[in-house]
């Protein structure tokens, strides 16, 4: 269906390299820190003999997909990463409609789940398609490669501010919640 569809290589390298930046950055993480890790498939409801296998295997699968990315292997990557993105999209879906207030296990400082984390994977995902798509056979030249490391700077620096935007949320929904008993 998508063979006779392809798009203009620049948009497509942009989305390759930032979600392959998205999911290199997710599996070091995770590998930094295994017993978080352990926290967030447990809060999540991964059966307890199944966790060392999870904790094992999720930095390494999210690895394998940013790396996929930036080979000619590209569309594996992309389905693998946007396998992961619609399953933690859909395992913060679940627990947010039944009111669980767990952390996110996004990274960083904790991160309740929440709707927009659910919409932001989605977007990712679409993005993870974008970067599975055959590029047009015209030739990237240095400076196209300059603006996907660019698109890479400004897209890591905008969803980290989209977390900082959302902690400070979660914090002043809490304060609120307080205040009110």
């Amino acid at each position: 269906m998508f063979a006779e569809l392809a798009f203009d290589p620049l948009p497509v390298w942009i989305a390759r390299a930032c979600i392959a930046t998205l999911f290199a950055q997710a599996a070091l993480v995770k590998f930094g820190d295994r017993d978080l890790l352990e926290q967030h498939t447990a809060a999540y409801g991964v059966p307890g003999v199944l966790q060392p296998a999870a904790t094992r295997a999720l930095p390494v699968i999210e690895g394998v997909a940013a790396a996929l990315l930036l080979t000619p292997w590209h569309a594996a990557g992309a389905a693998l990463a946007i396998t992961l993105l619609l399953g933690y999209g859909a395992a913060m879906a679940w627990h947010r409609a039944r009111g669980h207030a767990l952390d996110c296990g996004c990274g960083g400082e904790p991160l309740a789940v929440s709707w927009v984390l659910v919409a932001r994977n989605a977007a990712l995902a679409v993005l993870a398609a974008l970067a599975g798509m055959p590029a047009a056979a015209r030739a990237m030249t240095w400076a196209d490669f300059m603006v996907v490391a660019a698109s890479v700077l400004l897209s890591t620096l905008l969803y980290a501010a989209l977390h900082q935007v959302l902690r400070h949320r979660s914090g002043l929904q809490a304060q609120t919640r307080l205040r009110r008993t």
